[in-house]
């Protein structure tokens, strides 16, 4: 929340020209009765985002508040809440609509401001959102303590983007050691939630990055064309985790992690052409409930690997976003 000294207006001087002193009074009453309705329009909409029972009355609510005027000339509100604090209730919202409580709203009295906070991790960091002035019509979600932006959301466009590299450095690298990995898992779970909801409730165009769990889902890698020696050193690796790297059809590597969980490094092929073109990951299991990030959480050899060799494998970020 904002805090801003109230500031007292009297109507404009020009006015006294060309007004009788009722004429001035009545028109100073008539903008700050104008000035109160629109206070009022304010706060109907607070009450639907934070009541409502319906995920389409709640994204319409969001988008008229986090771009609506409170204060105008003739009344300014000493206290209210941000665009930022806007947009931390409509998630926290969207969550609840589907029955999901891994996402905690709470409130700063030192920075006077909303937050989120998620069990098992509320200890390392908080998370809030930030705006940029190159960004008018969207918002980043950042970790505060490392400034580290997590995704990009955009109400105007219905657009969501992840950003793989921050997403690593936080979880396996920053949070890896130090917080029980189921906790990790959990935080990541309700990150993919969010996507997978706008993208279900209201045709947002979402990238899931490296959280995305469909079978279909090829992550897009950073170097397109994949050195061998990246590749024989995942064979040794996964050797030594009593693993068996497989050579399979086109230049493919195969990973067995478990009986249902298969990791593929492969060559893209044009369909048109018939040739290969750049290289990406791949994970498969039946249910498609496993990403590529499950993965690397789980198996310390593959995270190992790809963090070791990141400047090559790491999961491509849309760059509009995340530079």
């Amino acid at each position: 929340m904002n805090e801003n000294k109230t500031v007292t207006y009297l109507p404009q001087k020009e006015h006294s020209a060309t007004l009788s002193t009722t004429g001035r009074l009545m028109a100073y009453n008539d903008q700050l009765k104008n000035s109160l309705e629109n206070g009022f329009n304010f706060t109907k909409l607070l009450d639907t985002l934070i009541s409502t029972d319906s995920v389409t009355e709640l994204l319409a609510a969001v988008a008229k508040l986090t771009a609506y005027e409170l204060d105008t000339a003739f009344l300014t509100f000493p206290q209210k809440y941000s665009r930022s604090d806007f947009y931390l209730i409509f998630l926290n919202r969207l969550l609840e609509l589907h029955q999901r409580a891994g996402m905690i709203l709470q409130s700063s009295d030192q920075y006077h401001e909303l937050y989120h906070e998620f069990p098992g991790i509320n200890t390392k960091g908080y998370f809030i959102f930030q705006l940029e002035n190159n960004q008018a019509n969207g918002t980043f979600y950042i970790e505060k303590n490392r400034k580290l932006k997590l995704f990009y959301l955009n109400f105007s466009r219905h657009l969501l983007r992840f950003n793989s590299h921050a997403l690593t450095q936080l979880l396996l690298v920053d949070y890896f050691a130090e917080i029980e990995h189921q906790k990790i898992k959990s935080f990541a779970l309700s990150l993919w939630e969010i996507g997978k909801f706008l993208k279900e409730d209201f045709g947002f165009d979402v990238d899931f990055g490296l959280l995305d769990p469909a079978n279909n889902c090829v992550y897009q890698i950073t170097e397109p064309q994949l050195p061998s020696e990246v590749l024989d050193r995942l064979f040794i690796a996964a050797a030594h985790a009593d693993k068996m790297l497989e050579a399979g059809a086109n230049q493919t590597a195969i990973l067995r992690l478990s009986d249902q969980v298969v990791f593929k490094a492969f060559r893209q092929t044009n369909p048109e052409t018939a040739t290969f073109g750049e290289w990406g990951l791949a994970v498969q299991d039946p249910n498609q409930k496993i990403s590529l990030f499950d993965v690397l959480l789980k198996y310390d050899f593959l995270k190992d690997w790809y963090l070791d060799n990141l400047t090559v494998l790491e999961i491509k970020s849309d760059q509009l976003y995340f530079s």
